[in-house]
C-alpha cells in the first residue's frame, strides 16, 4: 500500500528521534527508499547546524540589542553630565563676580559629585554598575565632608567618614559581594569577609571618636561597653557559620543567648565599671518609672527563653519525624 507524502513527512520527526513504533520505522523505511523529497526533508531535521545557526543568531540580536542599550545609556549619562556642568560654571561665576573666595563653589561642586554618582555613572559604565556606583558614591560623599569640613574650619572630617564607611560596610557592603568581581575573588567567605570589614571599620569609628572627644573617661568606658557586644556578635556568627548542627537548634540557642545577655548586660557592665548594680526585679504589677526597665527586661528574657524551646523542640520533632 502506497502511503502518502504527508502522512510520512508528520512521522518524520519522531523517526529521527526514534521514538516511533517498529511498524511505523519499517513502513517509513519503504517509503524514503522511493522518495528522494521525504529524505531530503528527513536530512534537513536531522541537520543540526540549522538549530546552530538559529541560536547563533538570536545570540547575536540579543548582542547587538544589548550595545545599543549601552551606547543609549552612554549618551543620555553624558548629556546628564553636561546637563550639571551648568549650575557648577553658574556658581563660578557667581562666585568670581562677587569677589569671594572660592570656598563655598566647591562645596556645590562636591554636592553635584555625589549626585552624579548616582545618576550619571549606572548609565555611563557598561558593567558592574552597582560596584561602580557604590565606589564613587562612597568616594564622593567622603570628598563631599571633607570640603565642608576645611570650609567650616571643623575637625570632625573622621568622626563622620568612619561612622560613613561602617554604616555602609555593615547595610550596603554585604549586597556588594553579590557582584561578580567580588563573588568570585571572595567565593563562599562572604559572611566572614563582611564580619571582618565592619569590625575594622568599627574599630576605626571608635578610635576616631575616642580622639575626638579627647576624654580619658572615653578610653575607661567605651571598651568595656562596646568589646563585650563586640565578642557576642563575633560568637554568634562563628556559631551559626561553622556549628554543625540543626539550624533550629542553632536558632533556639542563638535566641536565648541574646536574651540572657540583653537580661545582665546591663548590670555586668557597670559592675566592671565599678559601679555594682543588682539583677533587675521582675514586679509585673508594678509599672513606674524605677520599675519599667527591670520589667522589660525580664519580659524579654522569658520571651526569647521560651522562643528558643520552642525552636529546639521543633527541630527534635521534626527529626523523630524523619526517622
Amino acid at each position: 500500500m502506497k502511503i502518502n507524502c504527508n502522512i510520512i513527512r508528520d512521522l518524520l520527526p519522531l523517526y529521527a528521534d526514534q521514538v516511533c513504533s517498529d511498524e511505523s520505522r519499517e513502513l517509513i523505511d519503504e517509503h524514503l527508499a522511493e522518495c528522494r523529497g521525504c529524505s531530503a526533508l528527513l536530512q534537513q531535521i536531522c541537520n543540526t547546524d540549522i538549530e546552530t545557526d538559529l541560536k547563533m543568531e538570536a545570540e547575536d540580536v540579543l548582542h547587538h540589542q544589548a550595545d545599543f542599550f549601552k551606547r543609549k545609556s552612554a549618551v543620555i549619562g553624558t548629556a546628564i553630565a553636561g546637563i550639571f556642568t551648568i549650575p557648577v560654571l553658574v556658581c563660578l561665576i557667581v562666585n568670581l563676580a562677587v569677589g569671594a573666595a572660592l570656598d563655598w563653589f566647591f562645596i556645590v561642586l562636591a554636592s553635584l559629585i555625589v549626585a552624579a554618582s548616582l545618576i550619571v555613572v549606572p548609565l555611563v559604565m557598561p558593567e558592574n554598575k552597582f560596584l561602580w556606583t557604590l565606589g564613587t558614591f562612597t568616594a564622593s560623599l567622603l570628598l563631599l565632608f571633607g570640603v565642608i569640613c576645611i570650609y567650616a574650619h571643623g575637625s570632625w572630617f573622621f568622626v563622620v567618614s568612619s561612622s560613613v564607611l561602617f554604616g555602609f560596610s555593615v547595610c550596603i557592603f554585604p549586597f556588594a559581594l553579590y557582584t561578580k568581581p567580588l563573588r568570585i575573588l571572595i567565593g563562599n567567605q562572604k559572611g566572614l569577609t563582611v564580619m571582618i570589614s565592619s569590625t575594622v571599620f568599627f574599630g576605626l569609628m571608635m578610635l576616631s571618636i575616642g580622639l575626638y572627644a579627647k576624654s580619658s573617661d572615653f578610653w575607661r568606658i567605651a571598651p568595656v561597653i562596646s568589646l563585650p557586644v563586640l565578642a557576642l556578635i563575633w560568637l554568634l556568627f562563628l556559631f551559626i557559620r561553622y556549628a554543625k548542627i540543626d539550624a533550629l537548634v542553632k536558632a533556639g540557642i542563638c535566641t536565648s543567648v541574646i536574651g540572657i545577655c540583653t537580661f545582665i548586660g546591663d548590670s555586668l557592665i557597670n559592675t566592671w565599671l565599678g559601679n555594682h548594680k543588682p539583677l533587675p526585679v521582675f514586679r509585673p504589677f508594678n509599672w513606674r518609672i524605677d520599675t519599667v526597665d527591670g520589667n522589660i527586661k525580664w519580659l524579654v528574657l522569658i520571651s526569647f527563653s521560651i522562643a528558643g524551646i520552642i525552636l529546639i523542640v521543633s527541630s527534635i520533632i521534626k527529626k523523630i519525624k524523619e526517622k
